[in-house]
Order: structure tokens, then sequence, then C-alpha cells
């Protein structure tokens, strides 16, 4: 049923426009404009059916859409209101007074051994229900607000700053709050501030996101929890239930693969008394995934606490990760045969879209395009087919809505982001972000942030991050159920 709201996407936020009966496609054009700047000759709108017409009510045209309408194109340049008084040479300006904007993400300018902050910030910036819910906080107490509360008003300034692509990003206020929040990552050592984990920045940043935005379920993962006595094999097993906002890779000697870490680390042994032997005896603990949450947050434990030296140090073995992963040997019984169901079916949308992805290369460039237009036609086309893949999973899974669940559908994950460590200890070394880029629908394309350099690298780099030395080595990787 056709209601009186619209809604649109463009460079990642989604407006509500207001519509009636009455409003023509011209008309909502106008309502976009006045919303993104975007002049009407420059927009490019994605409906279903193709372009919007001028002269049809919006209502019969966008009635069937389930998803925001997702709108393209370069606003018009911001007009000064005052006369510019004197003309100014840029060989004349101070290079640190000059922002510079472009196509490229922002970095983030590391304020002293800040990198485990920036790596953090970046990775969860790539996630959309984060950013998107980020950019809409309003502290409920205003001038009164607690701490988690100016803690993400801040985030949100800081991320406004990010969207705006500008080159560098200072994050001192954020840094100043976070801080505040944390004042174990205020620790000092003469003088100058230590080096932390990103692993522990990033779980407190997700802990305080959950307070003030509620975005937990998205990353919450529950596990079946079985417990065995192996002295007493006859004894019925104690079942139990818990919650984790990240699934685990345990690492040792014969750990090659993530898949190897995870499955090491829902198994362990343990040593606790026994009622019917009087005595203390192994206990064998077995856990299986009852829920897959949207996110996926796999954290490889390379750092143990060392006596010897009183540091964290890091093993450094190398551990493969997959661009896409699945969970369907980890699964209980209880939901194992729906996940892997829909996996099946995403796996067959996935080859109608690979030969949509084949046909897009191969096809020729529109003539007479200036490079902008150009990479805009590209995009368009791009968001067309992500399109038509959520459409079709739509189908495929009636009465589920991608855009609301925190939960994902199938067993199946899409890598996007990956923190880094180099070096040998967690209080030294250097973190660095890898993400995908999303306007690259084959994920060939990744960005890599350096605190405030920002770089373009291929998925062959990323692979590279397996570690087995102390170069870049993965530490925290954020997966994304597919087709969501």
């Amino acid at each position: 049923m056709f209601t009186n709201t619209v809604s649109i996407k463009n460079s990642g936020k989604v407006y509500e426009i207001d519509v009636d009966s009455s409003t023509s496609g011209s008309q909502f054009k106008e309502k976009i404009f006045g919303i993104t700047n975007i002049p009407v000759d420059r927009q490019k709108i994605l409906i279903k059916g193709g372009k919007i017409d001028d002269s049809k009510p919006i209502e019969e045209q966008v009635s069937s859409q389930k998803q925001p309408i997702m709108v393209l194109g370069n606003p018009a340049p911001a007009v000064p209101s005052e006369p510019v008084e004197k003309q100014v040479f840029l060989e004349d300006l101070n290079p640190n007074s000059l922002i510079k904007v472009s196509n490229e993400p922002s970095g983030l300018v590391n304020l002293g051994n800040t990198c485990y902050l920036n790596s953090s910030l970046q990775a969860l910036f790539q996630i959309d229900d984060i950013a998107s819910k980020v950019a809409n906080y309003k502290s409920p107490n205003g001038i009164n607000s607690t701490s988690n509360e100016s803690l993400t008003a801040s985030l949100r300034a800081t991320f406004d700053q990010m969207q705006k692509k500008q080159e560098r990003v200072n994050p001192m206020l954020f840094l100043t709050l976070f801080r505040n929040v944390f004042p174990q990552f205020a620790e000092q050592d003469h003088g100058f501030y230590k080096q932390q984990d990103a692993e522990e920045a990033f779980s407190q940043l997700l802990t305080i996101l959950d307070q003030t935005l509620k975005v937990g379920d998205n990353f919450r993962l529950s596990y079946k929890k079985e417990q065995k006595c192996l002295a007493l094999p006859d004894e019925a097993a104690t079942v139990d239930y818990e919650d984790s906002l990240k699934l685990n890779c345990h690492i040792d000697i014969k750990t090659n693969f993530l898949r190897d870490g995870i499955l090491s680390g829902l198994k362990e042994t343990i040593e606790k008394y026994n009622d019917t032997l009087q005595s203390n005896t192994e206990y064998e603990i077995s856990r299986t995934i009852t829920r897959l949450p949207k996110y996926l947050t796999v954290h490889f434990m390379r750092f143990f606490w060392r006596r010897d030296t009183q540091k964290k140090s890091k093993i450094l073995r190398r551990v493969q990760f997959p661009f896409e992963l699945d969970l369907a040997e980890m699964l209980d019984s209880s939901i194992k045969n729906d996940k892997v169901a829909v996996r099946d079916k995403i796996r067959q949308i996935e080859k109608d879209q690979d030969e949509l992805i084949r046909d897009f290369k191969k096809s020729k460039k529109s003539s007479g395009l200036n490079p902008t237009e150009q990479e805009e036609e590209d995009q368009m086309k791009i968001e067309s087919i992500k399109s038509k893949f959520r459409d079709d999973l739509s189908s495929a899974l009636p009465g589920m809505s991608l855009d609301s669940t925190t939960e994902n559908p199938s067993s199946v994950y899409q890598l996007g982001a990956v923190i880094t460590h180099a070096g040998s200890s967690a209080d030294s070394g250097h973190y660095q972000a890898y993400v995908r880029d999303p306007k690259d629908i084959e994920g060939i394309r990744w960005w890599k942030f350096n605190d405030d350099k920002v770089s373009e690298v291929s998925r062959e780099k990323v692979e590279t991050l397996a570690g087995g030395g102390e170069a870049d080595s993965a530490l925290i990787l954020i997966y994304k159920g597919v087709g969501l």
C-alpha cells in the first residue's frame, strides 16, 4: 500500500520525502533537489522500470518499491553568502589550513599512538547500520547528557566530517571524550600516551553504541553450550545458552585456516568438581551456534600475556581467511537446515548476478559523457544489479524484511573490513584498517587506512594479511550476511 512518504538514499544517508497522490515525477525531483542539492538535470534516480516519468504521479511509479530509491549525482556548488574581498592563490596558503575534498574516503589524524582508535573508527564507519544510526542520533538529555550520550554525539560529528570525504579529519574531541569514559586508554609512559589494543577499543565502542543506539542485535551470536563429564560417559550432559558480540578464532600450532581456529574455539576442556566422583575431573564443553547476526565480528586471538616480559605478546602464525565465509558446519541442528536452504537459494541468485556483472564489464562506455558522468552512469548500473539481487532475494524469502532484520537468514557472509596489527606486541607496533569499496560490486577494490594516509589496494593485498610475521596481520574481521 502506498504511503505518504517515499525513502531515498544518497551518499549513504536515507531521507524521507512527503508526497501525495497529486505529486508528479517532476515535483518529486524538485523535492529531491531541496534535500540533496542535486539539480534536477543531474539527478540519476534508480526505480523499477527505468526512469521516472515527469508527468505521471509519483505514486504510480514507486508504489512497488521495497528498498529506498537510490539517487546519484553531484550537488550544485555552494554559493558564497558574501562577495570575495580578496583573491587568494593556492601557493600563498599554509598547507595545514587546506581542506582537500576528493572521492577517496577520509583519513584520521594520528594524535599520538592513536592508530588503534583510528582503525576501529574506520571499521565502524563502513557498517551501514551503525553509520546511519549515528548520523541520525540526537542526545535525549541535551546539555544533561550522560558521558555515553556525549561520546555518541561526538562520534556523529566525526562521522559527519568523514562523510564529506575531507582528506584529513582530526578526531581530537572524540578522543578526549573516549579517554574520559575509558581511562585505561589514557595511560601514559614518560609523558607520552601508550599504544593500546584495537580489539579492546573496538569492543568498548560497540558496547557504548549498543547502550545508546541499541545496535547489539546486529552483532549478537547465540550459542548452545553442552558440558559433558569425560570420566562418566553415561552421565547426561548439562545444557546452557550464552550470547557474544564476537566469534573467536583460537590460534595454535595446528591452525592454518580461519575455520580451524573457529572450530577450536567452540570446544574446550576444563577441570571442575563432580558430585558423583567427589573430586575434580575433566569436562568437555561443546558449543553450537543458535543465532547468526547480520554482522559477524571475528577476533583472531593473537595476543597472550607473558609473565616474564609483563606484556601482551603476539602469535605470528599465518592464518588464512576467506572473503566469503560459510558457518553451516558450526550451526546447531535447530537452525542448520533452514540456514542451509537459504544459502542454496543465494547461490543460485549469485549465479544470475555474476552473469549481469560480466555483461556490465563487457558493455561499451556511453559516448559523449565526461569522466564524472561516466562514473555516475556506471554506478547507476551497479546499483541496478544490486537492487535486482535484493529483489530476487526478497522474493525467495517472503515475509522477511532485508532492511530491518538483525539476523543473517543464511549461513554465508561476505568480508567487509579488516583491522590489522604490525609488530610483535599489542602495546607497540601499528594498527591499520582495510575496507572494501562499496562501489565495487566484485570486491576487487579495497581502501587501506593508515591513519590520515588513504590508498587504494587490491583484493590480492588483503589476502596477504593472513600473517606469518611482524608485518600486517589480521586481528579483527568484519563480515556481513550475503544479500543484506
